[in-house]
């Protein structure tokens, strides 16, 4: 996958399938348009060009910056998992966002880009005060000579799946929920780090990753986790906090991997979470600890079981 983030590359030479979005999370919903559009590239001859935006847009403009369901690694490593032939993240700037709709798709999409065919949810909005929609874009297509097709949102239960709704979800807890509209487990990604290394000493070391203050993140709390480490993945219990026993000052996503015990540090690690466990809460001491993480660490092996055992039947 060719991958551009500047102004000066955007430039085609080839005609293209365009979709257009922020794709924060690269739900099932941001999927279904994937596969709209390569499903048209194929049958016209066309490259798949995903048309994003970095930094997103509510970072630059706006009094409420999002927190991202996923880094912008991760965006486009699952993008190209899915099989574009190639990701814009166009830099998005206040300049930008003062052009109008008109300028955006004849500037951008047509004289740049070449798009012969533009793929959007049925929600999305785009140019100056977000005036242009999915019925203008189709105005300006017919215009332009350019097929524009319009994809009705994936829903969930009768639930729009969309990026605003994943993060509602994660931010009160609902793993499960947000990993379903996700179509894959919320997942962090980082660089293992060293910690104060306290739970060497009570049996459970831990891996440590700082938290991203960009990031959305569940609750603070204990998890049921997976851990993939070397194309391996590992069972295990994740604590995201402050470690308030040990009076921890940084946000911190730890997490002791089931029978694991080489060091990390400095590798990349992923983990995958699962299930909300308990609240973090503080101890008298530091055996109280102890025994809690031992009623932890069998309460997340029973779920796994139990998940197992669901799945079978």
């Amino acid at each position: 996958m060719q991958y551009i983030h500047s102004t000066e590359e955007v430039a085609r030479h080839k005609e293209c399938v365009v979709v257009l979005g922020n794709f924060d999370g690269v739900h099932k919903g941001h999927q279904k348009l994937f596969e709209v559009a390569k499903h048209e590239a194929e049958e016209k001859d066309l490259e798949t060009v995903v048309f994003s935006f970095y930094p997103h847009p509510t970072w630059v403009i706006g009094n409420c910056p999002k927190h991202l369901l996923i880094s912008r690694a991760d965006k486009k490593q699952m993008i190209e998992a899915l099989g574009v032939d190639v990701l814009v993240e166009y830099p998005f700037t206040k300049e930008f966002a003062s052009i109008s709709p008109e300028e955006f798709f004849t500037g951008i999409l047509i004289e740049k880009l070449k798009a012969r065919v533009i793929v959007v949810g049925s929600n999305y909005y785009f140019g100056r005060d977000k005036a242009g929609n999915p019925s203008f874009l189709k105005a300006l297509g017919r215009i332009h000579d350019v097929e524009v097709c319009i994809v009705e949102a994936v829903k969930r239960n009768d639930q729009m799946i969309s990026s605003s709704k994943i993060r509602q979800l994660i931010s009160s807890g609902k793993i499960e929920v947000a990993s379903e509209m996700l179509g894959h487990p919320y997942r962090v990604r980082g660089t293992v780090t060293k910690g104060k290394q306290l739970g060497r000493t009570i049996g459970f070391p831990t891996i440590n990753l700082v938290a991203d203050e960009c990031r959305i993140y569940p609750p603070n709390g204990v998890y049921a986790t997976k851990i993939k480490v070397y194309s391996k993945t590992y069972l295990g219990m994740t604590n995201i906090g402050y470690n308030p026993t040990v009076n921890g000052e940084r946000k911190m996503i730890e997490t002791h991997i089931f029978d694991f015990n080489e060091e990390l540090y400095g590798k990349d690690v992923e983990v995958e979470f699962y299930h909300f466990i308990r609240p973090e809460q503080k101890f008298n001491n530091i055996e109280a600890l102890k025994r809690q993480i031992d009623q932890d660490q069998q309460k997340i092996l029973q779920f796994f079981k139990d998940s197992r055992m669901s799945i079978a039947k």
